[in-house]
């Protein structure tokens, strides 16, 4: 068992490593299309992103969860056989897929609002989700052969590829938004270049058409949740296009990017987490342990939103020359929506809390119950709110999607995984943030201390008022001092 665990918290580190610095990669272009780009057509890019995410699991068809789950265990003549049957099918069934929609793609490009000068954007954004559906079943099996030092080199390649690309094409060469289409498809190229190895041991047999009934009999009923998760992410974006324009969702999306910080949060202990509260499915301390997690998690993430809301505007402002900042100062309308998205991914780290003990007593359906609800409250919040009050509909809608599993998740959990959760302490979290807020919003900065100053003292009154109001427990205390204790002796040390 102790090697298993090993690996296991190995195979984590990399897997969550890599995740994160392949989005802060990726990330780096934010401030690069800012600079770079008009509004309106960083707004086009957005909104065709959206629609390659929800297409990528769509495209899919749930086969990947099915290959990981049908491959454990086996021999190597079925793991072949498993998996030629789920590759080729996604392969053919997304190419077929994606020659469907370029038979409209006349009707497609007028719902996106690609201008006739962009029309090759339609292609290659299939083209991009054709190899990484195809792909994903590749990956797969690195994961499930443990390989995660090849998946993350191959995943990071990839990332560093499109970046390098979308510099080439668009600072140097001064192409327009097309490259950035371009390099998508040449970075997702580049990835089945590099499993092709992969590929070419395991594809040695032909597909099995009772195995693909299998397959799909297990992966389809996958897909619902997924795409609702999906959903939540991204339909904000394709809603706010036909309810505004093409430049208020440049704004909001480069925004809402910045959420990421957050997400990168949420992300690794996401990594962290699953594994761990599946291994303590039978430890009598499990839900206790449980409802720590969520206060720390809570207080942690509580203090980064309040800390990235409050100076995030500093930040974008950071000068990169004489005439350029972080980001452009014309993206700078949306900054509102910050601490709305950043409170909507802390929202989004409780749920994954609250519904381990929906997972643990294998009550999955009220998970994709909740995650359909979720999508739903999403689509109607922006559909009532952005054509009032534009993006910040959008950002709301977000939070209320969140929101919502978290309340489902909360009262599902009572009836069937009841949790002594440390309501107390949570309130007073709140409590603090609330003292925050309105300290920011409702009292102007002291002429004397200057912004960043007064946000420094907003930033320190949170940290007061959960630690001087009995937030900590005893031992808690003295472990933190503990923390410190050698830094003081050395301090203390004669000179």
């Amino acid at each position: 068992m102790k090697a298993h665990l090993k690996q296991l918290t190995s195979d984590s580190a990399v897997y969550g490593i890599s995740n994160v610095l392949g989005r802060f990669v990726t990330f780096l272009l934010v401030p690069f299309y800012t600079n770079m780009l008009p509004r309106d057509e960083y707004g086009i890019v957005i909104v065709v992103y959206s629609w390659v995410a929800f297409l990528n699991a769509v495209f899919t068809f749930g086969l990947e969860p099915a290959y990981m789950r049908f491959v454990a265990g086996t021999d190597e003549s079925r793991k072949s056989r498993v998996f030629s049957t789920a590759f080729f099918f996604i392969l053919v069934g997304g190419s077929t897929l994606a020659i469907l929609l370029l038979l409209f793609g006349d009707g497609i490009r007028g719902v996106l609002e690609i201008r006739d000068a962009w029309s090759a954007i339609l292609p290659l954004s299939l083209g991009m989700v054709v190899l990484d559906a195809a792909n994903a079943i590749p990956f797969a099996a690195l994961r499930m052969e443990h390989r995660a030092k090849s998946f993350a080199a191959i995943k990071l390649t990839s990332i560093l590829i499109n970046v390098s690309l979308n510099v080439l094409f668009l600072a140097f060469l001064h192409w327009s938004i097309v490259a950035i289409f371009i390099s998508g498809l040449l970075a997702s190229l580049s990835s089945t270049l590099l499993l092709l190895p992969s590929i070419f041991s395991r594809a040695r047999v032909g597909a099995d058409r009772g195995l693909l009934r299998e397959l799909l009999t297990y992966g389809l009923p996958t897909m619902p949740g997924a795409i609702a998760i999906m959903l939540i992410e991204i339909i904000d974006k394709p809603i706010m296009l036909k309810l505004t324009d093409a430049e208020t969702v440049g704004v909001y999306g480069t925004n809402y990017k910045l959420g990421i910080f957050m997400m990168l949060v949420v992300t690794v202990f996401r990594y962290a987490w699953q594994p761990l509260y599946l291994q303590m499915s039978d430890n009598p301390e499990a839900k206790r342990l449980f409802a720590r997690v969520l206060t720390y998690f809570v207080f942690l993430g509580s203090a980064i939103v309040l800390i990235l809301s409050l100076f995030m505007g500093d930040i974008v402002r950071i000068p990169l020359s004489a005439d350029r900042t972080l980001i452009a100062a014309e993206y700078w309308a949306g900054l509102g929506i910050v601490p709305i998205v950043l409170f909507s991914y802390l929202l989004a780290g409780m749920a994954q809390i609250l519904n381990a003990g929906l997972y643990i007593q294998k009550k999955t359906m009220i998970i994709l119950y909740a995650t359909v609800t979720a999508a739903a409250v999403n689509v109607g919040v922006n559909l009532a709110l952005i054509p009032s009050i534009g993006m910040y509909g959008g950002a709301l809608a977000t939070f209320a999607a969140y929101a919502t599993l978290v309340v489902v998740y909360w009262f599902a959990g009572r009836r069937i995984y009841p949790t002594n959760w440390e309501i107390a302490r949570l309130l007073r979290i709140g409590l603090a943030l609330g003292i925050a807020g309105l300290l920011w919003y409702g009292v102007p900065a002291p002429d004397f201390l200057g912004q960043i100053v007064w946000k420094l003292c907003i930033v320190s009154v949170f940290f007061v008022a959960t630690g001087l109001g009995s937030f900590f427990t005893k031992r808690e205390k003295e472990e933190l001092a503990n923390l410190f204790r050698p830094l003081r002796r050395q301090q203390n040390r004669p000179k």
